[in-house]
C-alpha cells in the first residue's frame, strides 16, 4: 500500500460515502400498516397532537400506544430499539474508518510527493 496510495485514498472514500448513506437513511425502524393505523386511531380517538399522530409510523412508538400490557410493550420497544442502535453504530463505524484510512492515503500521498 505504501508503493500505491491512490487505493487507500479510494477504499477511504467508498467508506465514507457508504458510512453516509446508512447515516442519513436510517432511522427509527417502521411500524408495520395495521400496527401504525391502530396507533393513529387511538391517537385521533383522544384528539392528541398532529405530530404524535405523525409519530405513529415508528414502531416503538406505535406499540406504546396500542399496548396491552407493560411487559409485551417493553420487549417490543426494546427490539425496536436494538436494530436501530445496530444500524446507528455500523454507520459511524464505517465512516470512522473511512475517515482513517482517507486521511492515512492522503498523508501516504504527500509524502511520496515530497
Amino acid at each position: 500500500m505504501k508503493k500505491n496510495p491512490a487505493i487507500l485514498i479510494c477504499i477511504g472514500a467508498l467508506l465514507l460515502v457508504l458510512g453516509a448513506i446508512l447515516s442519513f437513511s436510517s432511522g427509527p425502524p417502521k411500524a408495520d400498516a395495521v400496527l401504525a393505523q391502530q396507533c393513529r386511531d387511538r391517537m385521533t380517538a383522544e384528539k392528541s397532537e398532529q405530530s404524535l399522530v405523525k409519530q405513529c409510523d415508528e414502531t416503538a412508538f406505535a406499540t406504546a400506544m396500542t399496548a396491552a400490557n407493560a411487559q409485551a410493550a417493553a420487549l417490543a420497544i426494546s427490539a425496536a430499539n436494538n436494530s436501530e442502535v445496530g444500524g446507528n453504530a455500523l454507520s459511524k463505524f464505517l465512516l470512522g474508518v473511512g475517515v482513517v484510512i482517507l486521511a492515512g492515503g492522503i498523508f501516504l500521498k504527500r509524502k511520496q510527493a515530497a
